[in-house]
C-alpha cells in the first residue's frame, strides 16, 4: 500500500461499501484495500475462485485483478442486518456482462461482512457466488419443506 495513502475512518458499514464498489469501479487497489481490515483473519471468495484467507492475498489477489482493468459491478438490491459490532450484507451484483442463453445480466450474490474497529467500520469477509439463472433470486414461500444446507 502506498505510504501516503491514509484510508477513512469509516462511521457505517454502508461507507465502507460504498467506498469499495467505487474503488473497483475506478480499478484502484490501494482504495479498496483500504476498506478491509487489516487482520490476518479476513476472508475472500470470489465467484468460483479459491477461499483466500489473509490481507496479503487478498491484496494480491486485488492487484492481479485491477491490474487488467476496473470492475463495473453495481448492487442492486441490498438486505442488511446490524448490530453495534457486526453488520452482514447480502448484495445482488449486476455486471455489465449478458448471459450467452438468455441475455440477461450477469449476477453475483455477494455476502459483505463489516466489524466495527479501532480504525472504525471494515470489510471482514466478502464471499461472491455467481449466479445467472432469472428469477433466482426471489424470495423463498413462507412455508416451506425443511431442508438441509
Amino acid at each position: 500500500m502506498d505510504e501516503d495513502f491514509h484510508p477513512a475512518l469509516f462511521s457505517t458499514p454502508e461507507a465502507v461499501e460504498q467506498t469499495w464498489y467505487d474503488a473497483l469501479e475506478r480499478g484502484d487497489a490501494a482504495a479498496a484495500m483500504a476498506c478491509w481490515s487489516d487482520e490476518d483473519d479476513v476472508v475472500c471468495i470470489h465467484p468460483n475462485g479459491p477461499r483466500l484467507v489473509g490481507i496479503e492475498a487478498i491484496r494480491n489477489s486485488y492487484a492481479e485483478i485491477l491490474s487488467q482493468g476496473a470492475l463495473t459491478i453495481r448492487p442492486v438490491r441490498r438486505h442488511t442486518q446490524q448490530n453495534m459490532m457486526v453488520a452482514v450484507h447480502s448484495i445482488v451484483e449486476e455486471l455489465p456482462l449478458r448471459h450467452p442463453r438468455t441475455g440477461a445480466p450477469l449476477r453475483v450474490f455477494a455476502t459483505n461482512i463489516y466489524f466495527k474497529t479501532p480504525s472504525g467500520w471494515r470489510l471482514v469477509l466478502h464471499h461472491g457466488s455467481p449466479n445467472d439463472e432469472p428469477g433466482s433470486d426471489v424470495p423463498m414461500p413462507a412455508h416451506r419443506p425443511q431442508m438441509l444446507h
